[in-house]
């Protein structure tokens, strides 16, 4: 029996929604993505048909959370009167029931039996002549008062109604979440410190790296080690190799990592100085500093072409080497320079309120 291709939509980091897109339109079987777009500074967005296991959302390594949509609006009134607008369409859509089953197919029981516990959750992009909270309890007023569910507004807990509004566009979706803290955190990391990524954001600078099973991959500034397993569970590998100049990020490494993900090694070195052959890796994904937390912008002017040096030293010609860094200065040279590496992409991203680019490269 053919299943009817139910819209969802995936939250990403903002700037990383494309990398999301190209996942989740491999990764899942006939997946079609309509949309990508940014939420202010707040998230990314990817809006895509998926007619398969909702629980196979919440494999997708570089998503932050992913809801089943309620509804969308495309004509909302300006003013005040779109307040009403969403209240009667929330009171009257018909997408409900479905984003409900979904809902209860990934985690079953959620929102109780008996009564429907549920919250709203409003988020407003633009300006409006009315708060993001009047529409959320309009919402909220509108869910309560539906005839198909004994409804309950909850603080905590319950079924979670996402409303995000572009009034300036006219524009407003309603979907409920389908994951939780879990798929944002993973539960893979323990122990953080200054700097270190997200595992959605360490798993897309794995994905642009394009995984294959024969990969020695490097990361010569590992901190924590997120990215390496990242790695790990991106699929299999011949051997992954990391290291980090602080003792105290290469310690909470070892712990992050314990004994699994092997073969993996873990080094105190100087990522100018790599003790590795030249040739020997194939990939190689990297956080660099932003000169902030760790470290100086100044540092990063000579820091930065020495490291690209030493990774150019020890790819095998047609690598990958992905690296993030939010110091634009210190990366423009590199962009610059194609005596060593080809630049093959570039994504604009925001991290904790700080412009960042991504970049890919391949080795000459």
């Amino acid at each position: 029996m053919n299943r009817t291709a139910m819209l969802y939509l995936a939250h990403t980091q903002p700037g990383f929604e494309v990398i999301a897109a190209e996942e989740l339109a491999e990764r899942l079987d006939g997946a079609t993505v309509t949309t990508t777009r940014r939420i202010s500074d707040k998230n990314g967005a990817v809006f895509f048909r998926f007619a398969g296991d909702p629980g196979e959302l919440l494999q997708l390594r570089t998503i932050e959370d992913v809801f089943s949509v309620v509804a969308t609006w495309e004509d909302l009134e300006p003013g005040f009167v779109a307040l009403r607008q969403l209240a009667d369409r929330a009171g009257r859509s018909t997408g409900f029931e479905a984003a409900i089953r979904q809902a209860r197919q990934v985690m079953p029981g959620r929102g109780g039996s008996g009564r429907q516990r549920f919250r709203v959750i409003s988020r407003q992009v633009g300006r409006a002549p009315y708060r993001r909270s009047d529409a959320q309890h309009a919402v909220e007023r509108a869910i309560a008062g539906r005839q198909d569910h004994r409804w309950q507004l909850v603080d905590e807990g319950g079924l979670e109604f996402w409303l995000t509004m572009w009034p300036e566009a006219a524009e407003a979706v309603l979907a409920v979440r389908l994951s939780d803290a879990h798929t944002r955190h993973r539960g893979v990391i323990h122990e953080h410190l200054p700097a270190s990524l997200r595992p959605s954001a360490a798993a897309a600078l794995v994905w642009l790296t394009q995984p294959r099973t024969d990969d020695t991959f490097l990361d010569p500034m590992c901190g924590t080690a997120t990215v390496l397993i990242e790695r790990a569970l991106a699929g299999r590998y011949q051997r992954l190799i990391g290291g980090d100049i602080d003792e105290q990020a290469l310690a909470a490494a070892r712990r992050n990592v314990g004994t699994r993900y092997q073969p993996l090694d873990l080094h105190e070195w100087d990522a100018r100085q790599l003790p590795l052959d030249a040739g020997s890796i194939n990939c190689c994904a990297v956080n660099l500093p932003f000169g902030t937390q760790i470290g100086s912008t100044d540092e990063n002017r000579q820091l930065y072409p020495a490291v690209a040096r030493e990774v150019a030293r020890v790819m095998r010609p047609g690598g990958r080497w992905v690296a993030l860094s939010g110091d634009p200065a210190a990366l423009a040279p590199l962009l610059r320079d194609e005596r060593m590496f080809t630049v093959r992409a570039s994504h604009s991203v925001m991290l904790l309120g700080h412009r960042a680019r991504v970049v890919v490269w391949q080795r000459r």
